[in-house]
């Protein structure tokens, strides 16, 4: 983390390779000892930031070329955010950042693990590039992206696939897993619908509540084209919320831990990002994957934008009788 802001970013778009620092520690080491070494580290190199919390969530097993992740959680007052580090093979080395491979295309393994069969999608399935959204409805950056997506496509039509993946954030947005559920059984009736009513939850998302979700959602789906009687009984039905839960946890699987998160071809884009970055990145996807476009050169700043799931959540609305 190279300083706090206002509102976290997410550190997956760091630079794979990355800054490396010495542990000077034995092979071998026992994950009891890879945490005494790796506080110290973390003590030294960003312990000057005045962090309230600096805890070590994790350290997984050694993955197949040997190397371990450890995630730790950094706070500081209202602020918190999730780091990412590797720690080498003979426990000599920790790698800051996010692990891709060394290929033209990085992001192959990321597209392969992402499930895309039965997930709600507009735009041309052969156009050259696909915006994988895992998103909340009750996240005001989401609204934000969405916004930004929709210009994209009404511009440039024909480039552009757009795929949904539901990740409510329900530790911090009440009524996110019931707009989750009744988006799933819109689009259980006709995946085209499900376009409509998230458009109708995001424009009414600051008038929403705990209080009046369900009859708000209900009367959004219905004005989307939704017929009421299936409609209820996918409400009801266990497979809808197993269908959300698989979704989180396909997030979970490719780095997904804030909301919105983007995967362009396969390349992770945490936060909204403006619609002026979003279109340098797939103007530059759309060239190398088929026909030439006009390119801009990319910004060498950090892709990732203001999310829900790094932020300190608005306060909720009040209900008014």
């Amino acid at each position: 983390m190279k300083r706090l802001h206002a509102c976290f970013c997410a550190l997956a778009l760091t630079a794979a390779a990355g800054a490396q620092a010495r542990a000077h520690a034995p092979a071998g080491s026992t994950e009891a000892q890879l945490r005494v070494r790796l506080a110290a580290f973390l003590n030294r190199s960003i312990g000057w930031q005045g962090l309230d919390k600096m805890q070590i969530e994790s350290i997984s097993a050694p993955d197949g070329s040997g190397l371990r992740t450890a995630k730790v959680l950094l706070a500081k007052g209202t602020q918190q955010q999730e780091g990412t580090y590797f720690i080498t093979a003979d426990g000599k080395e920790i790698i800051e950042g996010a692990k891709s491979q060394l290929s033209a295309d990085p992001w192959a393994a990321t597209r392969a693990e992402i499930e895309l069969r039965g997930a709600p999608a507009e735009g041309a399935a052969d156009a050259p590039v696909t915006i994988v959204e895992f998103s909340d409805l009750e996240c005001p950056y989401c609204r934000q992206e969405a916004t930004a997506i929709a210009q994209l496509m009404d511009q440039e039509p024909g480039k552009v696939r757009v795929v949904f993946k539901y990740y409510p954030l329900v530790q911090i947005h009440p009524w996110a897993m019931q707009a989750a559920k009744a988006a799933v059984c819109v689009a259980a009736q006709h995946p085209a619908q499900f376009w409509n009513f998230e458009k109708s939850v995001f424009e009414a998302q600051d008038q929403i509540t705990t209080v009046n979700a369900d009859q708000r959602l209900h009367d959004f789906a219905l004005e989307s084209g939704a017929q009421p009687a299936p409609f209820n009984a996918c409400l009801a039905n266990p497979a809808t919320l197993a269908q959300i839960k698989a979704s989180l946890a396909n997030g979970n699987r490719v780095g997904v831990s804030s909301t919105p998160t983007l995967f362009i071809n396969g390349r992770i884009v945490p936060g909204a990002i403006a619609e002026q970055e979003l279109r340098m990145l797939v103007d530059h996807e759309a060239q190398l994957a088929g026909p030439a476009h006009t390119t801009a050169r990319l910004s060498t700043g950090k892709l990732s934008g203001q999310q829900c799931g790094t932020c300190k959540p608005l306060p909720p609305i009040k209900h008014r009788p």
